[in-house]
């Protein structure tokens, strides 16, 4: 039963990680969309930054989870 249990975090963790680094990527390149003002672009990439850091920790602790138990 632990085994289905880790397989749960492991596929948690692993769907978090690529998420946060898909958005982590999304934050360091520019999307232009036309008549986007310099502060909606902004705000854009800091919820991306968010997001993507976001998913990291979510991921790290699914690990520790994992590690756990």
């Amino acid at each position: 039963m632990i085994n289905l249990f880790h397989a749960i975090l492991f596929t948690g963790m692993t769907a978090a990680a690529g998420l946060g680094i898909a958005s982590i990527i999304m934050t360091l390149f520019p999307v232009t969309v036309e008549g986007q003002t310099k502060a909606a672009k902004g705000e854009e990439r800091v919820e991306y930054a968010f997001f993507g850091f976001a998913g990291i920790v979510i991921a790290l602790v699914l690990l520790l989870a994992i590690n756990l138990s």
